[in-house]
């Protein structure tokens, strides 16, 4: 069995190389950044315009992320307290969310914007903060949340969303 770092690493690689991929297919020009980039794994390139990417793969369970990312959370002894959202948050940068499946042909695309997965995150955080009376049970200064890849089923195969801010239509 492969370390787990080394099996995220080789699944982010899957994932952006099948979104690159992907958009070949639709006539898009798109490549991935060797190192890392903050917020941006991907750019796409089409008719004079270029966009950046996010791109987040898992085989199974969901993807995590730091809620403080997202929103302000402030400390009442452990205590966490949501206070607004992100200011500096960028609404648009899209997400690409992939599912890789066992086999080629089995993967699932899931493309938002990153407002409206703050949306997303804002509620998970929230709802797991009040089941637990604002106090995480394990590690209470953990800000860690998750996405599952059913939470952002409404925005499978959503390639015009790509498609349109390439065009310029949004």
């Amino acid at each position: 069995m492969m370390p787990r770092s080394f099996n995220n690493q080789l699944a982010g690689q899957i994932g952006e190389s099948l979104v690159v991929a992907e958009l070949g297919r639709r006539g898009i020009v798109a490549t991935a950044f060797a190192g890392n980039v903050p917020d941006i794994d991907l750019l796409a390139y089409h008719n004079g315009r270029t966009i950046a990417l996010q791109v987040k793969s898992v085989r199974t369970g969901s993807v995590s992320f730091d809620a403080k990312r997202f929103m302000t959370i402030e400390f009442e002894g452990d205590r966490q307290i949501i206070t607004q959202t992100a200011p500096a948050l960028d609404a648009s940068l899209i997400f690409v969310f992939v599912s890789i499946g066992q086999r080629s042909g089995e993967d699932a695309f899931f493309i938002l914007e990153q407002g409206e997965l703050q949306g997303i995150v804002h509620a998970n955080h929230a709802a797991w903060l009040a089941k637990h009376g604002g106090v995480r049970p394990k590690n209470p200064q953990s800000t860690h949340t998750a996405v599952s890849i059913t939470q952002v089923n409404q925005f499978r195969d959503n390639w015009e969303l790509i498609e349109d801010r390439l065009s310029g239509t949004r």
